[in-house]
């Protein structure tokens, strides 16, 4: 979902993010991040506070 909300936003997606977004099985983690991919304006946004 969460990769899907920036391809629907028109915000590009590279690959270490998706792979990164793909790989993750924690849902809370998953979870902010499909909340931080409503607001991002660049898909390393999702990754913030890390």
């Amino acid at each position: 979902m969460t990769l899907r909300v920036l391809e629907w936003r028109g915000i590009p997606v590279p690959d270490a993010v998706r792979e990164r977004v793909m790989a993750c099985e924690d849902l809370d983690q998953l979870e902010l991040w499909a909340q931080r991919a409503v607001h991002a304006t660049d898909a390393a946004e999702l990754f913030a506070d890390e």
